[in-house]
């Protein structure tokens, strides 16, 4: 090579794209011919100038010729032409990953010697995959011992609750929704507060795997306790749509509209839902309230007494069907309902009775 680019255009070989145009636009401007009034020299080192440009600004073309640059002069070090590559190659900032290779290199005979002066190491590398698989084995230990212990955990408990010792079976499993179940009922029948036995409540329902339909009932029911009638309601209605078919959710949520919200006309269409999926006699009386509410007497008069042959000894029903007869104009059938009623204690019958049954005959 008669020409070295590198040094036409005053630059070093690591230079970036935009340090050789920079280079070339200088240097094209310092011997243009038209600067230098014809001058041969000047136009010769200018075609130079181009040519060295025209390669190192081509990256292909610049791969090429350090290729070459490189093995030229390497070639002519080792044929003892000169005592170095050539000068481009020379006196270049060294990277730190260079740095570091001859700093490894220059402590070689070191390590070396301290190496024979403590004697062979009986270490050896640890490869990653093993200790990746060490741990993987490691891991799936632990969990699978968790598990066990979760397992035998709740299994003891489970026989402890089985016995009735619910206090016993959440120390052993403290996520063990039916003990909680059993909490509830034992603090029910003490009479407890009813945050108390909601939070139990809740406990019991989070935890379980399936969590029962009466327990949501309940929950819904304590809710109401606890005057949160929007919560009461909403609970109420999501059973409703998981379970269209429980006629005991649609019994809940007409005593609910019924009695709470004063609202006997969705009262009424939910105990009427809940006898088309199966009769029964907290429907019956429901459905027989609430169309006495409505003052849709001939309706209500058929419920009561169906009622009544279900059950005999409330009250409130004589009084009831009293008052329907009173209501449609038949006293003389009102009468022995409203003085059974009073008979059994209901003082809610007496004005009726001695305004309309003990008036004397004439």
């Amino acid at each position: 090579m008669e020409h070295n680019y590198y040094q036409l255009l005053e630059i070093g070989v690591r230079s970036t794209q935009a340090e050789i145009k920079s280079a070339y636009k200088k240097l094209a401007l310092k011997y243009h011919p038209d600067v230098n009034q014809g001058s041969v020299e000047h136009e010769e080192r200018f075609k130079l100038i181009l040519e060295a440009y025209q390669t190192l600004s081509d990256p292909a073309r610049k791969n090429v010729y350090d290729m070459k640059l490189f093995y030229n002069a390497v070639g002519k070090s080792a044929s003892g032409f000169t005592s170095g590559p050539d000068s481009s190659y020379r006196n270049v900032p060294k990277t730190r990953r260079e740095k570091e290779d001859e700093e490894y290199k220059r402590r070689k005979s070191q390590r070396e010697a301290y190496r024979e002066f403590k004697g062979t190491s009986n270490l050896r590398k640890i490869d990653i995959h093993t200790v990746a698989i060490a741990l993987l084995v490691f891991g799936t230990f632990i969990m699978i011992s968790i598990w066990f212990g979760n397992m035998m955990n709740h299994h003891t408990a489970k026989n402890h609750l089985e016995k009735g010792n619910f206090v016993l079976a959440l120390e052993f499993d403290d996520e063990f929704g039916e003990a909680y179940y059993a909490r509830y009922l034992a603090f029910k029948e003490n009479n407890a507060n009813p945050k108390v036995l909601l939070q139990d409540l809740n406990l019991a329902i989070r935890f379980a795997n399936e969590p029962k339909t009466n327990w949501m009932l309940d929950r819904a029911m304590l809710l109401l306790a606890l005057d949160s009638v929007d919560a009461c309601q909403k609970a109420l209605l999501e059973l409703r749509n998981s379970e269209p078919k429980n006629d005991t959710v649609c019994v809940r949520l007409g005593e609910f509209y019924g009695l709470k919200m004063k609202q006997p006309k969705k009262a009424l269409f939910y105990f009427d839902s809940a006898l088309a999926i199966r009769s029964s006699y907290p429907a019956l009386l429901g459905r027989a309230e609430s169309l006495y509410k409505l003052k849709r007497f001939s309706q209500a008069l058929p419920a009561f007494s169906e009622c009544i042959s279900l059950n005999s000894s409330d009250r409130n029903l004589f009084f009831y069907r009293g008052s329907v007869y009173l209501a449609l104009g038949d006293i003389q059938s009102a009468c022995p309902d409203l003085n059974q009623a009073l008979n059994m204690g209901s003082m809610e019958s007496k004005p009726l009775v001695d305004g309309f049954c003990n008036q004397p005959t004439e």
